[in-house]
């Protein structure tokens, strides 16, 4: 029996939870986790600063998992063994953030599959985005990783219990 799509993002929120217990304080779900594409949603309540907006490291923390999430189904999905580092990384907020928010992050690099099943080192950057409404991303975050490589068997940074299928 498959689980519905509502019931595997609820499932990975709550491992994510158990995992990074700042995500749970945070309130930050799965919206949409696909190949290519994930939206987290985090509300404003457990971020709320003095002037009444989100305070920076809350949001800080959803947008740097959205491509670092995105990031370990990618290697998961391929059977890579990785360690993912954040070598370096650039966060602005464009305007105040006075509501819920969501972190998506809509493009990845290839991974160099070949290079790191034999123990190798790749870089490569994503850039997620912040949005309170329809206009423009309120804040942005890109990431510059390095992913080391393993030549042995296991599950990469993060055994999230994605489903099976999700396998390529």
């Amino acid at each position: 029996m498959s689980l519905q799509r509502e019931d595997v993002l609820a499932h990975l929120a709550r491992d994510l939870h158990e995992r990074i217990p700042m995500t749970k304080f945070l309130g930050i779900q799965f919206v949409e986790f696909e190949p290519g594409r994930i939206v987290l949603a985090a509300p404003l309540g457990p971020s709320l600063n003095h002037r009444g907006t989100a305070f920076g490291p809350g949001v800080f923390t959803s947008a740097g998992l959205a491509p670092w999430l995105l990031l370990v189904r990618a290697a998961w999905a391929e059977r890579l063994a990785v360690q993912i580092l954040l070598r370096r990384c650039e966060f602005a907020i464009h305007r105040p953030i006075a509501c819920d928010y969501r972190a998506r992050c809509e493009a990845l690099p290839a991974l160099e599959a070949d290079t790191l099943r034999q123990g190798g080192k790749v870089r490569l950057t994503a850039t997620s985005q912040v949005f309170i409404d329809e206009g423009a991303p309120a804040a942005t975050y890109t990431a510059h990783f390095t992913l080391l490589g393993s030549s042995g068997a296991g599950e990469g940074d993060l055994a999230l219990p994605f489903p099976e299928a999700w396998r390529t």
